[in-house]
């Protein structure tokens, strides 16, 4: 992600009396600066200690006829290694098991009565990195030109929130750190509208591990309740979730590294939160099955069949999932961040044919037709031209179409094709230049300057162009924001849904100016729909 050095934020706090919410559990104190009202660090769940840790998100307990104060941002959940990624505005400044608190902008002036669309982040990370709190998602200006209000969510991360010990009363279930997400949109549902947002206008969306997240909520009749439209920002459809066996092999790793057995919750549940954000990073490197991709997520959610109905690809085929719309992308480049990432030293064709045959053994032949070893001295920009579009770029369009093939019209695809001019990727200099994983975050936040970095008049332009798209999908279920409810939006440039005249048109986001692409990569995701997501 985005090397964006963190500068101290300046809010000018005392322009106005300060802005209280009236919620259910009591009052709420937040700040008012120069373009928004603020409320910082707001429980939406009890902290997930003691008793509470490896347990299921409990409601608050009212603190009514105190005034809380959301003045200040919360620490983050607890992570290893965040800076490793270079650089510290995606990483929290602190991190504490007791995380589970959300971020809440408003335009100025907005109140009680305001009834504002409403937009819920869920963050990205691996689901082992990074905060809603993280400077690159500030929601000040995305806020206020949007004319939204925005709620960013912290969630439980790594072995904290998605840990596997058994199904037996007393052990670790996993999948935590997405009922800590539901809990967080259901405090949403029942309390936006004292902070001036519209409960019926929700939009869920995130990017990377937060888009896999959104899909999750919109596969489950539970978390459908609570929002209205998604949007899905670089979900990697391709990488598989872990089924209970690999969960719990995961699990007994981390706990040999912190030296108990892999089902003694009485010794887990005595080691502090660093030790096991520390053993749950070791253990990334003891994988739990033959699937390769699983290196890139060695944490995250496993198929339960409940909270987690099945893997992305095979839930969309199968018309499992919520009828809202929905609007889904991805970057030109996504994995050049991850080839590079892993491989820092040039990659030979016999080791890239070595590696797309242990990837794909069965269909490893006609991968080399399509994605032949063309480069002897390196094959990395082979490698992360097949692995973005099998695991992000094709991947999403199939799940595009089977949307659309269950007869939902409201669809809209789009490629994010624009290498930000600002040196923002610091030390991953392979990246400066490119579109890579997370390009278009500062966009659609428009946040570098919270970094210090400057747009160019082109990007200010394509980042406007981005925040109108998107808040007018949270405002009416169209990016354009045409409305039969009579909501008046501003007017934007026409982006067709995705299924006119079977053409497939995504919108290609660019400098010095976007456009509407039909045929975006065709050839090349027409091969891996036939070869398949499933391998």
């Amino acid at each position: 992600m985005l090397r964006l050095v963190a500068l101290s934020v300046c809010l000018s706090v005392g322009l106005g009396a300060a802005p209280t919410a009236d919620t259910k559990y009591g009052p709420i104190q937040g700040i008012e600066t120069a373009t928004n009202v603020i409320y910082y660090g707001v429980p939406y769940a009890q902290p997930p200690v003691g008793a509470l840790r490896w347990a299921p998100p409990k409601d608050l307990a009212s603190w009514a006829p105190s005034v809380y104060s959301a003045a200040n941002m919360k620490p983050g959940c607890p992570q290893f290694k965040c800076d490793a990624l270079d650089p510290p505005m995606v990483c929290p400044k602190t991190t504490s098991e007791d995380c589970l608190y959300l971020n809440i902008w408003a335009p100025l002036g907005t109140n009680s009565t305001s009834s504002l669309a409403v937009m819920v982040y869920i963050h990205g990370g691996n689901f082992v990195h990074m905060s809603g709190a993280s400077l690159l998602y500030d929601g000040s200006i995305l806020s206020q030109k949007g004319d939204v209000i925005l709620v960013n969510v912290d969630y439980r991360l790594g072995a904290l929130g998605f840990l596997v010990t058994g199904k037996d009363a007393g052990d670790a279930t996993g999948n935590y750190g997405i009922l800590d997400q539901r809990q967080a949109l259901k405090w949403v549902k029942e309390n936006i509208k004292a902070f001036g947002g519209d409960p019926n206008r929700v939009t869920l969306f995130g990017q990377s591990a937060g888009a896999q997240s959104a899909m999750i909520h919109l596969a489950s009749a539970e978390s459908g309740a609570y929002f209205s439209n998604a949007i899905i920002e670089s979900a990697p459809f391709s990488i598989p979730y872990k089924s209970y066996a690999e969960a719990l092999l995961l699990g007994a790793h981390m706990a040999k590294l912190l030296n108990c057995t892999a089902r003694d919750m009485n010794c887990l549940r005595q080691r502090n939160s660093v030790d096991i954000a520390y053993a749950q990073y070791l253990s990334r490197n003891k994988l739990s099955s033959l699937k390769l991709l699983e290196d890139f997520e060695p944490w995250g959610p496993w198929v339960d069949g409940v909270i987690v109905t099945g893997e992305p690809v095979t839930t969309m085929e199968k018309g499992h999932f919520q009828r809202k719309p929905i609007m889904l992308g991805t970057t030109s480049e996504e994995t050049r961040l991850y080839i590079y990432g892993a491989w820092n030293k040039p990659v030979d064709n016999v080791l890239y044919e070595a590696a797309v045959t242990a990837t794909h053994p069965n269909h490893a032949i006609a991968i080399f037709r399509e994605y032949p070893a063309n480069s002897p001295q390196d094959e990395r920009d082979n490698m992360a031209a097949l692995a973005t579009d099998y695991v992000f770029g094709c991947s999403t369009r199939h799940v595009s179409r089977e949307i659309v093939k269950y007869g939902i019209a409201d669809v809209w695809m789009y490629i994010y094709d624009h290498a930000f001019s600002f040196p923002g990727w610091g030390n991953l200099t392979f990246c400066q230049g490119h579109v890579c994983h997370g390009s278009e975050v500062p966009f659609v936040f428009q946040s570098a300057g919270q970094g210090g970095f400057k747009y160019a008049p082109d990007e200010i332009v394509l980042s406007d162009l981005v925040i109108s798209y998107w808040s007018n999908f949270a405002k009416t279920g169209n990016p354009q924001g045409v409305s039969d409810s009579g909501v008046e939006v501003k007017a934007v440039p026409d982006w067709p849904q995705f299924h006119t005249e079977n053409q497939w048109p995504y919108q290609h986001f660019k400098t010095p100016s976007s456009f509407i692409d039909t045929y975006y990569n065709a050839p090349f995701c027409d091969f891996w729909d036939k070869v398949g997501y499933n391998n």
